[in-house]
């Protein structure tokens, strides 16, 4: 509900109160007799209901059986002739009397909870949705068995065609792996049920028939988790087949975001005919009682209707939170994020015209360059189509990059079938350093057009022939078996060895190398042996995959063409070799000092990426003139369970380890950190330089959630350790940097953890560029980015190793009175109230919870006169933190937020100086009585009626001689009007004179005489003299009739009255100082087109006025300026300017700041309490992580990410952040939407206050009959 929304239904509560006050002192009057409520009226004459049979009206009581009459024409004489037992008739009244009292009692306090402020409000703020079962503040434990007996509510949850399942609940921080919330179940069919349940910290739903059959599609995977040990609230809703949905509809949610939607049936408890229980925790599955779980459960509630995406929202915000605001420990240091490679956004290329970059490889040169590598798709980011090898530099560690550099992106085939995979591809680079020829390598994948990896083919097709000693690539021709070769020079030879004339570019000299493969024909280019779709070249190689090698001599500035290493590392079993994308390393110790070591993986063509993926290393000792392949991981390697598999012949799915990262320890080891499929970190040792490896793979409980990861070596404090970054799930998301200290046996001890990049997070790579100092770039898009945008980030020892600061405990931001009488509390992180808080005051009162506003702010009840007091704790009750925080409350101070002594953050600085200047002397002072009430309205309450003497002098300077002295007290209340209610009526002493119209009514006509003098002067000059004719029309509207048109000369002198004449229309140019305050020019307003002195809900009427460039009651105003008014707006004489309606006010006038600093209209959905249902919308299934505030429009496709991200896939919501805070709204004005602190009003129909009511009515008759007859006399 918006605010607009909430005051206008607080508006409309007034007037009826109002209006149900001014009918019972009417009846007072005019029926002279005291005004009893109904409700004690029946404490006399209500019979009592605490016997009332079943079936039997109230009304029908049995009475004394003298007192029953036929009919009313018989009463006087039944009644007459019945002598009455005056001491049994009034033992009868005495025990009616006290019977009916009890009861009405006790109806008063079921009436007060039932109208008492939810300690939710906010949440329950629904329309049109009726709760059908409520549960509130219940436990499952061991006492009862884990389980709450729900069944005797089971007929009514089987008449549910459409339904919500709202539970809100804490579970124990070691809960099993499966538990349920809520249940349905049969006594005699343990497999007919429906369960809402957590599996694995999983929210999940589940609906079984008759038969066990399935009512919905699996949620066991569902993405959306639980918080173990805190609050959580999940959500389900079902819907019944409609046209839209043929089938039917059930969607979960988790903490108010949808987690998944199932179309497969809207079938709900009502098509489940053998259910005999419902249960919150232990469910009744035929003979057995399973699911149990130690819960705390806050509420449960099933709606009759299916809440929409909002209202689930609305219901759930206050479960939303964010994560814990961290600081960073003193001389910790991580930069901001630099987009190094930047992909495109919303499907669309970035302005180079390329759609996604990834595969980062980070390394640092010799002479201190960072390079950073990357894979440049340009039209998808799959791993296939146009790829390019391509480099940027960095020159200053980090700080800024230069121009990309292509290493080589082989040409597009003009013509192939299928343009998105028409292109050879380039896929994976791996960058390393020769240390002592300062040599770079650039080593990566090769695959012929095609897709890549996923489209080798199935049959093995030779790729090299050895010759004479020498290794040649073989093209096939179409059409014919025999092998041709390509031999030196690039000629073609047939299979028989001759020599043709076709020949192949193998040392292209085009930029980027993309002419490499193209195939002459003497001079004439037939096409490209990488073609593999409509080519035109006779010729192409096999459909395999192959290494090439890249290097630099000049710190990366210009790269050699491509050369094919593969035919030195490829054995013939292997289907696939790659490397493992990032860094290479050369050996720095041992026997093997100086080798290059690559990681690389491979397939085996038994079952390729099914079961046979196996880590290895190729390596060069001779400066990466020759390379040669290592061993592999899974070479004859025996598992747990006995089994001996080899990577040449295996298939088992869990064995795999892929890509790899390599590092050297100190005593010469080679640790292979690999990806794998086991969830946890794989480590593989060797202690020949890679040349074998170790039976035994460590294990290691980090999370491998199956992409690459990064690896670094680093000696801090003479101590050695490994850094590992990769993403710390759930999926591709959330990357963390990890330290593991190495022992002594080689062993690694993981001692610290970091998050380094929330949301999307794949590939990366790590280095180290300092002496204490770590350079990443990782893989990251922010929502709608493609994936992927490479970025860089920089970070310190310190940051790794030191514990970042993390708050202990939840503490009060602000406490604010908001409104008259309700306290806004708000605490630095989110909050839940399960039992109402009461605050223990430094005077020793206290302040009464109201509600919970949104997650981080509490609305208390609290006296005026205690604003500026101190919290001291708790009374009693408990407010909880939703982090598992200690919560504090002591020491916050109560602030009115209005000039108070602690100021709001824009708040207005009190103001001292004199009120009423016009001109450059301050005003003078006049004496005048006490007075400490507001001056004006400018909320919803009239100001008191103030009696005030006459006054017959000047309003203010009106030439040299200053003002009268007057002596008035400080204010600080609002100067005018700027609410919606009427001013207030004040008495003032009997005036004639025309003030202007405020009705239908033109003001009354008073003859004057002609007056040619001057008519006030506020300056040093007399105003001039003009000619008036006598006037005795109206002087202005404020109704339904304009003003006469008068006849005026043009003035052009000074403004300002010092007398009864109204003051000339004058042309004055746009007012450019400030308004009421000290320095105009810093909040300036602008100028002012709205409404003037309305008294009601509609507009006055529009006025021509002349601009004002003068300052208002400013310290030291205009010249000319007028003296300061406080009276009512828009009065005419003695009766209050008539209710007009009012437009919306939009604008910045009397506001705590004016337009520049206005708050914008809040649209955020904080529920409906208002006087329409939200609207329905539809919302994509969540795609991103929890804590989002809306999704897409469309509905997406099912949740693959994780949770808690801050930055989400493509279609994912943003990270919610709750309602606006109440402190910006308090310090600009803006009213939120706040219940009534009593929403059942006090009985006020006892005899007392119908005495005074009657008192006040006649006096207030009298009154106006004696003004009356003063006015006529």
């Amino acid at each position: 509900m918006k605010y607009r929304d909430f005051d206008r239904k607080r508006r409309y509560g007034i007037r009826k109160f109002a209006v149900g006050t001014a009918s019972v002192l009417i009846g007072t009057v005019v029926f002279g007799v005291s005004p009893v409520l109904a409700q004690e009226q029946g404490n006399v004459v209500a019979p009592s209901t605490e016997n009332v049979e079943k079936g039997k009206d109230q009304s029908s009581e049995e009475v004394p059986k003298e007192a029953v009459v036929a009919n009313a024409s018989d009463a006087d004489k039944n009644i007459a002739g019945t002598e009455l037992d005056q001491d049994k008739f009034k033992k009868q009244v005495e025990e009616k009397t006290g019977n009916a009292t009890e009861t009405t009692l006790k109806e008063e306090e079921e009436s007060a909870d039932e109208n008492a402020i939810p300690r939710d409000y906010y949440s329950r703020d629904l329309q049109n949705a009726n709760p059908v079962l409520e549960k509130e503040d219940v436990e499952t434990n061991a006492a009862n068995g884990q389980l709450v007996d729900l069944s005797s509510e089971l007929e009514k949850l089987k008449k549910l065609e459409n339904a919500t399942v709202h539970m809100e609940f804490k579970p124990d921080a070691k809960a099993p792996a499966f538990y349920n919330l809520f249940s349905v179940s049969s006594a005699t069919k343990k497999d007919e049920y429906f369960t809402m349940a957590v599996y694995n910290q999983v929210a999940l739903v589940e609906g079984r028939g008759a038969k066990g059959e399935q009512f919905y599609d699996k949620y066991t995977d569902a993405p959306l988790q639980v918080r173990p040990g805190q609050w959580n609230s999940v959500t389900f809703t079902v819907e019944k087949p409609t046209a839209e949905l043929p089938h039917g509809r059930v969607r979960l949610y988790v903490n108010g975001v949808l987690s998944r939607t199932s179309l497969k049936s809207g079938n709900f408890i009502k098509d489940m005919p053998d259910v005999t229980h419902a249960q919150i925790g232990a469910t009744k599955r035929a003979s057995n009682t399973v699911w149990g779980s130690n819960l705390q459960v806050r509420n449960l509630t099933v709606y009759d209707r299916a809440l929409s995406p909002e209202e689930v929202q609305t219901r759930s915000q206050l479960f939303e939170r964010g994560d814990l605001e961290k600081k960073l420990p003193e001389g910790a240091k991580i930069s901001e994020k630099e987009d190094v490679f930047e992909g495109g956004m919303n499907n669309k290329p970035n302005k180079d015209g390329i759609k996604s970059y990834r595969i980062p490889a980070l390394l640092k040169t010799d002479k201190g360059t960072l390079i950073a590598g990357a894979d440049e798709r340009r039209l998808h980011s799959s791993d296939w189509g146009d790829i390019g090898m391509v480099i940027r530099r960095s020159e200053d560690n980090g700080k800024t990059w230069g121009d990309r550099v292509t290493i080589t992106n082989l040409r597009d085939n003009p013509k192939a079938s299928d343009p998105s995979i028409g292109s050879p591809v380039n896929i994976d680079m791996t960058l390393t350093q020769d240390p002592e020829t300062k040599r770079i390598f650039a080593i990566y994948d090769m695959f012929p057009e095609g897709k890549g990896i996923f489209g080798m083919s199935s049959q093995k097709e030779e790729a090299y022939k050895e010759i004479d000693g020498k290794t040649y690539q073989i093209l096939y021709r179409e059409g014919e078996k025999g092998a041709y070769t390509i031999r030196e020079n690039g000629t073609v030879y047939t299979p028989d060895g001759k020599a043709t004339d076709y020949r192949v570019v193998v040392d292209p000299v085009k930029p980027a190398y993309s002419d490499k493969g193209d195939l002459y024909k003497g001079d004439q280019l037939l096409g490209n042996i990488y073609f593999t779709t409509n080519k035109t070249s006779p010729f192409r190689i096999a459909k395999d995959s192959y290494l090439w090698m890249s290097y630099s001599d000049d710190d990366g500035k210009t790269w050699s063409a491509p050369q094919d290493i593969t035919p030195m590392v490829k054995a013939d079993w292997m289907k696939f070799l790659g490397v493992g994308p990032g860094v290479g390393i050369t050996l720095r110790t041992g026997p093997h000092k100086g080798r290059i070591v690559v990681p690389v993986y491979t397939t085996n063509r038994t079952n390729h990426l099914n079961g046979s993926q196996s880590s290895r290393i190729i390596y060069s000792d001779d400066h990466g003139k020759t390379w040669h392949m290592g061993g592999g991981v899974n070479d004859n390697r025996k598992l747990y369970d006995g089994t001996v598999v080899d990577s040449s012949t295996m298939n088992n799915y869990y064995a795999q380890n892929t890509e790899a990262s390599v590092v050297q320890l100190n005593n010469g080891d080679l640790k292979l950190f690999m990806r794998g499929l086991t969830g946890d970190l794989q480590v593989a040792t060797s202690h020949d330089g890679g040349l074998t490896w170790d039976n035994h793979v460590d294990r290691y409980d980090v999370p491998d959630v199956y992409v690459q990861m990064a690896a670094t070596h680093t000696v801090q404090n003479g101590k050695e350790y490994i850094l590992l970054a990769n993403a710390n799930g759930p999926g591709r998301k959330n990357g963390y940097i990890r330290v593991a200290r190495v022992e002594e046996d080689g062993q690694l001890t993981w001692l610290h953890h970091h998050l380094i990049q929330e949301g999307e997070y794949a590939y990366n790579s790590l280095q180290q560029i300092g002496p204490d100092e770590f350079g990443l770039l990782y893989e990251h898009h922010a929502p709608g980015g493609v994936p992927y945008t490479l970025s860089f980030k920089k970070f310190n020892w310190d940051f790794l190793t030191k514990d970042w600061i993390s708050p202990k405990e939840a503490k009060v931001k602000y406490a604010i009175e908001k409104w008259p009488g309700i306290l806004a509390m708000e605490f630095d992180s989110e909050v839940l109230v399960n039992k109402a808080p009461t605050l223990q005051l430094a005077n020793g009162k206290t302040a009464r919870f109201m509600t919970q506003y949104d997650t981080k702010t509490l609305l208390f009840t609290v006296d005026s006169e205690d604003m500026g007091q101190k919290v001291t704790g708790l009374a009693e009750g408990a407010i909880e933190s939703m982090h598992n925080l200690s919560v504090s409350v002591a020491g916050a101070k109560l602030s009115n937020g209005m000039n108070g002594s602690e100021a709001a953050v824009h708040e207005v600085p009190e103001y001292t100086g004199p009120l009423g200047t016009s001109g450059e002397e301050p005003a003078p002072t006049v004496e005048k009585p006490e007075y400490t009430g507001p001056l004006g309205t400018a909320g919803e309450e009239a100001a008191p009626t103030v009696d005030k003497p006459e006054y017959t002098g000047s309003l203010g300077p009106s030439g040299e001689e200053p003002a009268p002295t007057v002596d008035k007290p400080e204010y600080t209340g609002p100067l005018g009007t700027a609410g919606e209610e009427p001013a207030p009526t004040v008495e003032k002493p009997e005036y004639t004179g025309p003030l202007g119209t405020a009705g239908e009514e033109p003001a009354p006509t008073v003859e004057k005489p002609e007056y040619t003098g001057p008519l006030g002067t506020s300056g040093e000059e007399p105003a001039p003299t003009v000619e008036k004719p006598e006037y005795t029309g109206p002087l202005g509207t404020a109704g339904e009739e304009p003003a006469p048109t008068v006849e005026k000369p043009e003035y052009t002198d000074p403004l300002g009255t010092a007398g009864g004449e109204l003051a000339p229309t004058v042309e004055k140019s746009e007012f450019t100082g400030g308004v009421n305050a000290v320095e105009a020019a810093v909040h300036k307003l602008p100028e002012y087109t709205g409404s003037l002195g309305t008294a009601g809900e509609e507009a006055a009427p529009t006025v021509e006025k002349p601009e004002f460039t003068g300052g208002v009651n400013a310290v030291e105003a205009a010249v000319h300026e007028l003296p300061e008014y406080t009276g009512p707006l828009g009065t005419a004489g003695e009766e209050a300017a008539p209710t007009v309606e009012k437009p919306e006010f939009t604008g910045g006038v009397n506001a705590v700041e004016a337009a520049v600093h206005e708050v914008p209209e809040y649209t955020d959905s904080l529920g409906t309490a208002g006087e329409e249902v939200t609207s329905t919308v539809e919302k994509p299934e969540f795609t991103g992580g929890v804590n989002a505030v809306e999704a897409a429009v469309h509905e997406a496709p099912e949740y693959k990410g994780g949770v808690n991200a801050a930055d989400a896939t493509v279609h994912e919501l943003a990270e919610y952040k709750g309602a606006n805070s109440l402190v910006p709204l308090a310090t600009e004005d803006y009213t939120y939407k706040a219940p009534l602190a009593q929403q059942t009003l006090p009985n006020t129909g006892n005899k007392e206050s119908g005495i005074l009511a009657s008192l006040g009515l006649t006096a207030f008759f009298l009154g106006l009959f004696a003004m009356g007859k003063k006015k006529e006399e």
